[in-house]
């Protein structure tokens, strides 16, 4: 036998060898996450950015440099949040476009001030800001009656004290309802946002929630939106909640609040926070 035919096996071998996957750039990387997490392939979202699948296909794997106008198109395509924008911009080598204020500054005064008249036009209602994905960032007087101190707590915290055994479980009449609520709630912001802490606070609930049940019992008579029913000293307080956002944000801070709105369900609830509204 020659050493030719003791080499054809490893030639054989090398030609079945898959070829090398190609090379994929630092914004390439970022853009196929999120089509992985969109569930949208080249093709879906070149023709939802307005470019061609091989123009999309060069930009991911670095053979060609987007410009910010395509950037932010991928972006919108992608439904990606603010803060990622500017994760994808800064990956294309460009400079971000969505600047980031701390809420109490002079430039997010105009949100300053729908935040603090609609807390204080919901009295004596409880209501919350919220900034994603679970830092409780103010409350008014109804909230804090109804639970104080909520504002104080970690984001560790708040998923210990709503999803675990305690103070909350032993009031709430609908706990499993509620819950699997907030579980739905919580996947759905950590699909959307792709935020590891969102991930993380997800993995923390359902752990501190194991023993619920594997799905929610809903009767003819229950609610059309899953909210809690509070057994307070005796008295049963059905509410009804609805969340307020900053849709059209172009500023970081802003695209990440809602604000937690919780109305009474019938007249016995409305009976209940009106004779607590704050003097």
């Amino acid at each position: 036998m020659s050493s030719q035919d003791l080499d054809q096996p490893a030639v054989l071998y090398d030609s079945l060898m898959p070829a090398d996957p190609p090379r994929v750039s630092p914004f390439g990387h970022h853009v196929r996450r999120w089509r992985a997490i969109r569930r949208m392939s080249q093709l879906d979202l070149a023709g939802a950015a307005g470019t061609t699948p091989r123009h999309l296909s060069f930009v991911e794997t670095g053979r060609s440099r987007p410009g910010k106008d395509l950037v932010l198109r991928i972006a919108e395509a992608l439904t990606v949040p603010l803060p990622e924008r500017n994760t994808l911009l800064a990956a294309a080598g460009l400079a971000p476009a969505f600047p980031a204020h701390k809420l109490g500054s002079h430039a997010l005064e105009p949100v300053n001030r729908v935040l603090e008249e609609v807390l204080r036009g919901h009295e004596p209602y409880p209501a919350w800001v919220i900034r994603q994905p679970l830092t409780i960032v103010r409350a008014n007087a109804g909230a804090e009656a109804l639970f104080p101190g909520l504002t104080t707590l970690t984001p560790d915290q708040l998923i210990d004290v709503w999803y675990g055994p305690g103070p909350f479980r032993d009031h709430v009449v609908n706990w499993p309802d509620v819950i699997q609520a907030g579980l739905a709630a919580l996947r759905h912001a950590a699909a959307d946002t792709g935020d590891t802490e969102a991930v993380r606070l997800l993995g923390r609930a359902e752990a501190r929630a194991e023993d619920r049940p594997a799905m929610p019992k809903v009767g003819a008579e229950s609610s059309p939106v899953a909210c809690p029913v509070f057994d307070l000293g005796g008295q049963v307080v059905r509410t009804i909640s609805a969340v307020m956002r900053f849709d059209t944000a172009v500023e970081i801070t802003t695209s990440q609040l809602r604000v937690e709105l919780m109305f009474p369900a019938d007249d016995a609830a409305e009976a209940y926070f009106q004779a607590r509204r704050p003097t």
